[in-house]
């Protein structure tokens, strides 16, 4: 069975960024490449007596949008399917990966200016930990030379065990197939600067094939794990991120800050989201 790759799209230059990337990366995968655009119902509007009455979908904008979605999907490199699904987000979402089986979300990352402008512009962002599955999140600064399979991917854990979720590891016989390098990041302050091995040791047996069994270990001397991440991946010259989402929650990331919100402001490179859970030490 081909590998089969998602994309959530819209006429956004961050969807063009995505879509184009996915291309390049359907290819030499021999993945199937399925283009997903969403249309949510109009919010019900309040009459006079109270009651709610649901706006009638504007069916001639449907329709070409529908008509446009196809033209881009013939216009890529690549064979793709393009589906406008008429409902909610999440039921959008869930019919999408219900219908495709994807082993990867890719999704275009729009330039924010805080929590809030990223909670508007990316809804994609928390999807790996809701669905399970590992999502792509491509910059829509990202130059046209960049728009290649990864070569070199830098994997940023803690100094812990962690397990990833069935997915994320699902990912394995397609990074195997791109044989692209991966190097552990683990950012420590100065004190700790001797540690980082349990990271490592953690990414050789978490299941992401040969590439992470044969990977090394970089270690970002700061206190900042957000920009010490972005200093690695600098450090590295590597043109992926991939970072564990172990889905801190809403809260968390609004009162206490996000080291993946931050870096998703800052990336000059593809984020790839894992869905992980942290593993409890052994007494």
């Amino acid at each position: 069975m081909k590998p089969s790759l998602v994309v959530l799209t819209d006429f956004s230059p961050a969807a063009e960024r995505a879509r184009a990337y996915a291309a390049a990366l359907a290819g030499p995968l021999g993945a199937e490449l399925h283009l997903v655009h969403v249309v949510a119902p109009l919010p019900p509007i309040p009459t006079e007596s109270g009651v709610m009455l649901m706006p009638p979908t504007d069916a001639r904008y449907v329709q070409e949008t529908r008509q446009s979605l196809a033209q881009v999907a013939a216009g890529l490199p690549v064979s793709a399917t393009a589906e406008l699904l008429e409902t909610t987000w999440d039921a959008a979402i869930e019919q999408a990966i219900e219908q495709y089986r994807p082993q990867l979300i890719v999704a275009g990352l729009s330039a924010t200016h805080g929590w809030l402008d990223e909670w508007l512009s990316n809804r994609t962002r928390s999807l790996a930990h809701q669905t399970g599955c590992p999502l792509l999140l491509v910059p829509e600064s990202l130059p046209a030379t960049a728009l290649h399979p990864p070569r070199r991917i830098a994997l940023a854990v803690e100094d812990q065990n962690f397990r990833l979720s069935p997915a994320a590891v699902g990912l394995a016989p397609l990074l195997d197939t791109l044989a692209a390098d991966l190097v552990t990041v683990c950012v420590l302050p100065h004190e700790e600067r001797a540690g980082g091995w349990e990271g490592l040791r953690a990414v050789q047996h978490c299941g992401l094939g040969n590439a992470a069994i044969r990977s090394g270990l970089h270690k970002v001397d700061s206190t900042l794990p957000a920009s010490g991440i972005l200093q690695g991946v600098r450090e590295l010259q590597a043109d992926t991120l991939a970072l564990l989402d172990q889905d801190h929650g809403w809260l968390h990331q609004v009162f206490v800050g996000s080291v993946i919100g931050y870096v998703l402001r800052h990336t000059p490179v593809p984020v790839l989201l894992l869905p992980a859970a942290p593993v409890p030490p052994v007494d």
